[in-house]
């Protein structure tokens, strides 16, 4: 199972993090359902350079819904197939 976390907490909400949820949750549902778990984190300790997200062991900062196709494809799909 493909942990995917997003910062929701207070900056990363104001940047945007329930635009980059939507997106993910979107995609998971379509392309990997039951396969990839999402979750909201309330602080990743990287307010400054929010919405952060975790994929596994791996952080990614200042994600906005536009990038989420692109980690989807290269970080989540390789790993459910």
């Amino acid at each position: 199972m493909i942990v995917v976390e997003v910062c929701v907490g207070s900056s990363c909400f104001l940047r945007g993090s329930e635009g980059v949820v939507k997106a993910f949750q979107s995609l998971i549902e379509e392309k990997c359902p039951g396969q990839a778990v999402l979750k909201g984190s309330f602080c990743m300790g990287q307010c400054t350079t929010g919405v952060t997200v975790r994929i596994q062991d791996r952080y990614f900062s200042c994600v906005t819904p536009q990038d989420v196709s692109a980690l989807f494809e290269k970080y989540i799909l390789p790993n459910v197939r």
